[in-house]
Parts: structure tokens; C-alpha cells; sequence
């Protein structure tokens, strides 16, 4: 649990321009599956995160009805339920230590937590932007993508029609090929 406390406080969020109690009171943010509340982003933040991050491992796939938890299933029904959420730290360490030795250890656990930590900074900067339009009027172009979330890495709003591109997310697994 002191792990994964240090591992959150590490990454935490830089204070922020706008207030806080401003951004709180915005509780909708986007992933790619739709827009939905605070807390059921962060559920699927993480479910997703760890399904991508370690597609199969523990035999662990996203809950089916709205992807807010992981399962485990024993043929047709889900033997095992766990909802993981960033803001409830004993439910990520419960998954940490339940599956340490599939994921890869305290590596594969820091791996998935910054994965989950990154999502709650997009959904903050998702409601940091909302403030800002309702504040400033600020209006999106009429034909633009929205903010997202698209499970492991962050999409700010971009004009239609443009290509963007980012580097691989730090907590991805990554490939050597020197010597091949």
C-alpha cells in the first residue's frame, strides 16, 4: 500500500490555473467509449488500462456491460469481479498483489498505476477545459474532436481533418531491437 501511495504522490497533478472547486463541480469526461461521470471514468480508466496493458493476463478481461471493472470468468459465468478505481488505492493494491507474478512485479504494478494516474489528469484537464469554455465562452470549432481518453493515452481537442501524433506513453511495454 506505501508503494502505490508514493507512486500516486509522484505523479499528482501541477497546481492548476483554474480553481478547484470549479473543475470539481465539471464531473463529466470523455473516453472512448462516450462521456460519463468522474467515477465511472476512472473505473474504466484503470480497467482499460490494465486490459491493454496486459491483454489476458490473470485471464482478467473488462466487465462486458460498461467496462467499469475487470472479471474473470469460468465459462459462461464471471467467477471473480474486481473494481478498480485511482481514487481508492486499496482496490489497485488488491489487483497488484493478486496478480504481481502475471503483470510483472512492482514494475508491471508502477507500469499500470501511471496508466491509471495519466487517465486522471486528461479527465481533470477534460474539466479544467469545460470550466474555462462556461468562464471565457471560449467555443470549440465547429468541427473538431473532442478531448479523449482513448485508454492509454490522451487526445486534446483537435480540429477535424488534422493528423496528430505523440510518443508512446512511458508505462507501455517496450521492445529492444539493438543487436537484432
Amino acid at each position: 500500500m506505501l508503494l502505490l501511495q508514493l507512486m500516486l504522490a509522484m505523479t499528482a497533478h501541477p497546481t492548476d490555473v483554474v480553481d478547484d472547486a470549479a473543475i470539481n463541480a465539471s464531473s463529466m469526461c470523455r473516453d472512448r467509449f462516450g462521456t460519463v461521470d468522474v467515477t465511472t471514468f476512472r473505473q474504466r480508466a484503470c480497467t482499460m488500462c490494465y486490459f491493454y496493458l496486459f491483454l489476458g493476463v490473470g485471464g482478467l478481461k473488462p466487465s462486458s456491460e460498461n467496462y467499469t471493472h475487470l472479471v474473470r470468468s469460468n465459462g459462461s459465468d464471471v467467477a471473480e469481479r474486481y473494481v478498480v478505481d485511482s481514487a481508492d488505492l486499496s482496490s489497485l493494491d488488491h489487483v497488484c498483489r493478486q496478480f504481481a507474478g502475471d503483470i510483472g512485479g512492482s514494475d508491471g504494478c508502477s507500469r499500470w498505476i501511471q496508466c491509471c494516474t495519466k487517465a486522471d489528469a486528461c479527465c481533470r484537464r477534460q474539466r479544467q477545459r469545460a470550466v474555462r469554455r462556461q468562464l471565457t465562452s471560449l467555443v470549440d470549432a465547429p468541427a473538431s474532436c473532442a478531448a479523449t481518453w482513448d485508454g492509454l493515452s490522451c487526445w486534446d481537442v483537435t480540429p477535424a481533418g488534422a493528423v496528430v501524433h505523440q510518443q508512446c506513453p512511458e508505462y507501455m511495454p517496450r521492445v529492444e531491437l539493438s543487436g537484432l
